[in-house]
C-alpha cells in the first residue's frame, strides 16, 4: 500500500508536469489513484477525464462508486443516473444507485430503483431483500408480504426472509400468520431476532408492558438488531415513559439517521416539549422517507405553529386536507390555525367538519365533544359521603380530570392542572376523580415508575384507594377536591377514563373539550383556551 502512496504520487507529480495530460492518461491515473487509496485525487481525475469522454459508462460508474465510499451519496447518484442513460437496464449500476439513495435517506427513490432493478433480474435475492426492506420503512406491509411470498415457498430454510416477512405480516395485523414465522425463527433457539418478533407481536396487540419486556431482552442479546431500538421506544412511550422512548429513539438514529419512526416519534416528543429547533431536521427526515405520511405532516404543521409560522402552516395543512380530506387531525389544526389568522368563517366551518367526523368515528372510546356527560356516583375522599356529577356541577361548567398516582402522565400533567386551578376555580369547579391504578406492581409495569421508585399493589378496597389518592394529592400538591371512584370502576367505564384523561363539562352538562394526559397528546393552552371560554358565559351571568 505504500509503494502504491507513493506512486500515486510520482504520477501526480509526472501529471503536473505535463500542460495538457491525454484522457488515457487521466483514466489511468484516476484508476491507480483509486487503488492507492487516494480516493479525492482520483475523483477529481476521473471528473477532468469526463468533461473530455463525457459518454464512458465505465467511468460514470466508478466515479459514483467512489462518491458512494466518502459518504457523497448525492453526486454518486447523479453519477450513476448518467451512466444508466447511456446504458439503461444495466441491472449492476441500477442496484448501486438504489444503494446510494438508500444510504441518503432517499428511500422512495431506493424502493423505485430497486424495483427496476428486480424487474431486470427477479430471481435476484439482495435486491428482493433490499426492496422488501425499503418497503418495511416505507410501511407498505403488503407490498413486502406479496413480494416475500414466492421467495419464501422457495427458501424453506432462508430464516432472514421469515424475519421480514414475519415483521410485515405483524405489522398488517396479520398475527396468525406473523406468529408462523415467529415460532420457525424461535425453533433455532432464543435470539434477539426472535424476541423482537416477539415484542411486535405485543405491541400489535397493544400489551405494552410484555412488549417492553421482550424488546428489552432482545437488547441485551443484540441491540444492533435492524428497528429494534425504534420499537423499542415506541412501546416505552405507550407506556408513559416519553424519557425513555426519546433515549431509545436516539440510539436507533445513531445507527440509522434515516429510521422513519425513530425521527417520526422523538420529533413528536421533542415538539410536544417545545423544543423546535430540535425537531425540525427530524420531522423533515422523516417526511423524506415517507412523503405521504399524515403523522409527519401534522408534526411539520405543529413545529410551524410552534415558531409562529401561521401561513406556512395554514399552507401545509390546507394541502394536507386534500390529500386527506377525513382526518381529523387535520381539520382540528386547521380551526386553530384559522383562529389565530382571525378568520371566523373558515373556523365555523373546520368546526362543522370536525362535529361530522367525531361523530363518525366509533373507534374512539368513551363520550364525544357535544355529547351530554354520563351521571355517575363516587365518594369524597376523607368521607363516606357520596357525590353524583349533578351535584357537582351545580348547573355550571366543571372539568373532571380522571387519574392515579402510578400513571406517569398523569404526575406529568399536575403541575399544569395546580398552575390553572387558582384563575379558573371560581367559574369551572375542578375535581380529581382518583381511578384504578394505571401501573401498579400487579398490572403494567412502567419503566418510569421504576426509575422514579413507585409502586404500589393494587387498591383492594375503598379505604386502600383513598389511602393512595391521600399520598397522591400530597405527593403532587393538589388543591382541588379528589373523589373516589367505586371499586367497579363506574366513573372510568362510562367515560373510558383509564389510564388519564380530563373532560370540561358546559353549563348545560355537555361535553365541551376532553385530552388524554399523555405527553403527546395534553396540550396545555389548548385546555386553558376552553377554559377560558367555559367561564365567559358564567362571568357575563355575574355581572347582570
Amino acid at each position: 500500500m505504500y509503494r502504491l502512496r507513493v506512486l500515486g504520487v510520482l504520477l501526480a507529480a509526472s501529471l503536473s508536469a505535463q500542460t495538457n495530460p491525454s484522457p488515457e492518461e487521466l483514466l489511468r491515473h484516476a484508476i491507480e489513484l483509486q487503488q492507492s487509496g487516494d480516493m479525492e485525487g482520483a475523483i477529481q481525475d476521473y471528473r477532468q477525464f469526463l468533461a473530455e469522454r463525457p459518454n464512458e459508462v465505465a467511468a460514470h460508474s466508478n466515479l459514483g462508486v467512489l462518491l458512494s465510499h466518502m459518504g457523497r451519496y448525492g453526486e454518486a447518484a447523479t453519477e450513476y443516473n448518467r451512466a444508466l442513460e447511456l446504458a439503461p437496464g444495466t441491472s449492476g449500476i441500477l442496484l448501486n444507485l438504489g444503494l446510494a439513495y438508500y444510504k441518503a435517506g432517499r428511500i422512495p427513490e431506493a424502493a423505485q430503483t430497486f424495483s427496476k432493478a428486480h424487474e431486470i433480474a427477479p430471481d435476484n435475492l439482495q435486491t428482493i431483500m433490499l426492496l422488501g426492506d425499503c418497503q418495511l420503512r416505507m410501511g407498505q406491509n403488503r407490498d413486502v408480504i406479496a413480494l416475500l411470498k414466492p421467495v419464501e415457498q422457495a427458501s424453506a430454510d432462508n430464516l432472514a426472509i421469515a424475519y421480514m416477512m414475519g415483521m410485515a405480516l405483524l405489522r398488517d395485523g396479520q398475527v396468525q400468520e406473523g406468529q408462523q414465522r415467529v415460532d420457525k425463527i424461535l425453533r433455532n433457539g432464543d435470539s434477539a431476532e426472535a424476541r423482537f418478533m416477539l415484542g411486535s407481536q405485543m405491541l400489535v396487540a397493544q400489551d405494552f408492558p410484555a412488549a417492553v419486556k421482550q424488546f428489552a431482552g432482545a437488547i441485551e442479546l443484540n441491540p444492533d438488531v435492524p428497528d429494534l431500538q425504534a420499537f423499542y421506544g415506541l412501546a416505552l412511550l405507550n407506556t408513559g415513559d416519553p424519557d425513555a422512548a426519546a433515549a431509545a429513539f436516539r440510539k436507533q438514529l445513531a445507527s440509522d439517521p434515516n429510521h422513519f419512526e425513530a425521527n417520526l416519534y422523538l420529533a413528536q416528543i421533542l415538539v410536544a416539549r417545545k423544543q423546535w429547533t430540535e425537531a425540525e431536521p427530524l420531522i423533515h427526515q422523516a417526511l423524506q422517507v415517507r412523503p405521504d405520511s399524515l403523522p409527519a405532516k401534522l408534526a411539520l404543521a405543529d413545529l410551524e405553529v410552534g415558531n409562529n409560522q401561521l401561513m406556512k402552516a395554514r399552507s401545509t395543512l390546507e394541502a394536507g386536507e386534500k390529500t386527506w380530506p377525513e382526518s381529523y387531525g387535520i381539520h382540528q389544526r386547521l380551526s386553530e390555525v384559522y383562529a389565530a389568522l382571525h378568520l371566523p368563517a373558515q373556523v365555523q366551518h373546520e368546526k362543522v367538519v370536525m362535529a361530522r367526523l367525531q361523530s363518525k368515528t366509533s373507534s374512539d372510546s368513551g363520550p364525544k365533544t357535544g355529547e351530554q356527560a354520563p351521571d355517575f356516583t363516587v365518594t369524597k375522599m376523607g368521607s363516606e359521603e357520596s357525590a353524583t356529577l349533578t351535584d357537582l356541577r351545580h348547573t355550571g361548567p366543571v372539568l373532571l380530570v380522571f387519574g392515579s398516582y402510578t400513571c406517569p402522565n398523569f404526575r406529568g400533567a399536575a403541575s399544569t392542572l395546580n398552575r390553572l386551578y387558582p384563575e379558573y376555580k371560581n367559574d369551572v369547579p375542578f375535581f380529581l376523580i382518583y381511578i384504578r391504578e394505571a401501573h401498579s406492581t400487579q398490572d403494567w409495569a412502567s419503566t418510569q415508575n421504576q426509575r422514579e421508585g413507585i409502586t404500589l399493589q393494587p387498591a383492594k378496597s375503598l379505604d386502600e384507594r383513598s389511602d393512595h389518592a391521600t399520598m397522591c394529592v400530597r405527593k403532587l400538591h393538589i388543591e382541588f377536591p379528589t373523589l373516589l371512584d367505586t371499586m367497579n370502576g363506574g366513573a372510568e367505564k362510562a367515560y373510558a377514563a383509564w389510564p388519564s384523561k380530563a373532560y370540561l363539562l358546559d353549563t348545560h352538562g355537555r361535553i365541551i373539550f376532553s385530552t388524554g394526559l399523555g405527553e403527546q397528546e395534553f396540550k396545555p393552552e389548548q385546555l386553558e383556551a376552553a377554559l377560558a371560554k367555559a367561564r365567559t358565559p358564567v362571568k357575563a351571568q355575574q355581572t347582570r
